[in-house]
């Protein structure tokens, strides 16, 4: 313990134990403002078990903002009584300088005055240690506020990449808008059967507009696939997406509707041995109206993508400039003559449209993929994975709701898109939870609990501000997913149909991927089990309707469930 009155102090040697966190990877700075010397050499001794923490000392206040505005620490330590100024006045200065915005500010006080504290934390205080307390309490006090220092930082940073590429993805709308006025005056050409390129015109022209409002990339995959396949009557086709040198499917299509691929499937060497491979590599369109001995193709794509021998084929290539991006390819045409050069000239101009659309989606997907990582770096169970099941299970039970309840199919779409982007997020609130909590390996006490439940609230205050349908989703989700049925959950004790649509489903869909996952405290539970719970907490946790579609998906669930288990090096 150790403990400072006037001159009188002693040290005494105590090693605390703190969980590891991203403290541990980076060093931080801690600005002590005192004029007491020993004050300071105080402070750093007892903070020297913190071997990433580094003390620095100011003993003037008149000092004390330029070390701060140079430094800019992690935490400052300010003393109240100064000879040449005063420590709340100081606080308030820190306070009112943007720089310092993301810096903790605790008061050093040598004397327990209420008014004094509350005066401290009018000006912005963000703690006030009567000085100096048991070594453990310090250190733990100052590593909380250094950690909430990182937080605060990591949100801001968040949130200023948010903006930029909301900037950028207006820049790229515009160029989407630029490119359908050109396909407008290039489709003015096309003289063959003018009635019926016409309608072709306009249907490709909507479906332009439709892309450009899709946010979320699988939904954007499965539209321009299914798209790609009306348009030309293909039976079955496939979207291969570029990653480093390989393309991966992303999306198929079977028996008249798009599906999201297995992971598992094999991969593609761009340039290899198939004619996907070679159609990427070189962007040349390949196009085989009629396929026979002489002229199939001896390796098309990997196995269970496309059909091992079809009657027609189409390939097209996805690029921007020079940047190839991935290929579109169609199989076994309904029309006798196979593909022809119609559909082949409307589906570049479709890929190009595609291109853009994709190029926009992966944008996003890559900052909203960013957010999943900073949660995942706090709580080891919020992965990708984890995040691509608890969607895709949602995406599922959403589709069947619509049908029961008669939602036409553009709003559908749209609302899935919404559904499927706020799903990926719902637990991006845990960066605001210490790790002392999101790691802990047993059961949470009471307070811990209390503590867990605000990342609803925090994952909530992402999205203040101007908001767009997307953010108002992604709020409503990430604030009542924990809600219950029955009215027994959390954070505002919502009952029925008071809880969002949205939410219900990713508490579903939440709860299912948690129970069939392994977990440090638990192995995977069997499908009996999982079953059981689900029928006993209908109409208690769960929304009765959505459990019962649940029940009835059950095989499609498992194979989302399937489709996206943790591996390593899987692509997301």
């Amino acid at each position: 313990m150790l403990r400072i009155r006037g001159s009188d102090f002693t040290f005494v040697t105590l090693h605390v134990m703190e969980p590891r966190s991203a403290l541990d990877h980076n060093g931080y700075d801690i600005l002590v403002v005192d004029d007491q010397p020993m004050i300071i050499e105080a402070v750093r001794r007892s903070l020297a078990q913190e071997t990433n923490a580094r003390v620095h000392g100011c003993s003037r206040a008149t000092e004390a903002m330029q070390a701060a505005l140079k430094l800019r620490p992690a935490v400052i330590l300010q003393d109240l009584t100064m000879p040449d100024g005063n420590g709340l006045d100081l606080v308030s200065a820190y306070r009112n300088e943007p720089e310092l915005s993301e810096t903790s500010v605790v008061v050093l006080s040598a004397t327990e005055d209420a008014k004094i504290k509350a005066e401290a934390f009018a000006r912005g205080a963000s703690d006030y240690i009567e000085k100096l307390p048991p070594i453990a309490e310090f250190v733990a006090r100052v590593r909380h506020h250094a950690l909430a220092s990182r937080a605060l930082a990591a949100r801001n940073e968040a949130m200023r990449v948010l903006e930029e590429k909301d900037l950028e993805l207006q820049r790229r709308n515009a160029l989407l808008d630029e490119a359908n006025e050109r396909l407008k005056s290039l489709n003015q050409e096309l003289v063959i059967d003018i009635g019926a390129q016409r309608q072709k015109v306009d249907a490709l022209a909507a479906v332009g507009s439709g892309l450009a409002s899709i946010q979320d990339l699988d939904v954007l995959l499965g539209t321009i696939l299914d798209e790609a396949a009306r348009f030309s009557g293909a039976a079955h086709g496939a979207i291969f997406l570029a990653e480093n040198n390989e393309l991966r499917a992303a999306t198929l299509y079977r028996d008249g509707k798009s599906l999201t691929a297995d992971q598992r499937l094999p991969r593609s060497t761009i340039g290899g041995e198939t004619m996907i491979g070679s159609v990427a590599a070189s962007r040349a369109t390949v196009r085989i109206a009629q396929i026979n001995a002489t002229n199939a193709p001896k390796h098309l794509a990997p196995p269970a993508t496309l059909p091992a021998q079809p009657s027609s084929l189409m390939i097209l290539p996805i690029a921007r400039g020079a940047h190839g991006m991935g290929v579109i390819a169609l199989c076994d045409a309904r029309d006798d003559d196979g593909f022809s050069v119609d559909d082949e000239r409307f589906l570049k101009h479709f890929a190009g449209l595609a291109a853009v659309a994709i190029e926009r989606t992966q944008a996003a997907r890559t900052l909203i993929f960013r957010m999943v990582s900073m949660a995942a770096l706090r709580d080891p169970t919020e992965t990708a994975g984890h995040v691509q099941r608890v969607a895709g299970i949602a995406e599922i039970l959403f589709d069947q709701w619509t049908i029961r309840h008669g939602m036409t199919v553009s709003e559908r779409a749209h609302q899935r898109d919404l559904l499927r982007i706020a799903a990926l997020l719902h637990d991006v609130g845990k960066v605001a939870i210490a790790d002392a909590i999101l790691k802990k390996p047993g059961k949470l006490d009471t307070a811990e609990r209390s503590m867990m439940e605000q990342h609803t609230t925090a994952g909530c205050t992402l999205f203040d501000g101007i908001r767009s349908d997307l953010d108002e989703s992604a709020a409503e989700v990430a604030l009542c997913h924990h809600e219950k049925w029955d009215g027994t959950g959390y954070p505002r004790r919502l009952s029925g149909d008071m809880i969002p649509l949205f939410a219900r489903i990713v508490a579903i869909a939440d709860v299912y991927d948690a129970l069939c996952s392994p977990r440090a405290y638990k192995e995977p539970w069997p499908r009996d089990r999982v079953m059981a719970l689900f029928a006993d907490e209908s109409g208690k946790h769960f929304d009765p309707e959505l459990t019962e579609i649940f029940f009835s998906q059950i095989v499609d669930i498992e194979r989302v469930r399937d489709a996206f288990s943790e591996q390593p090096n899987a692509a997301h």
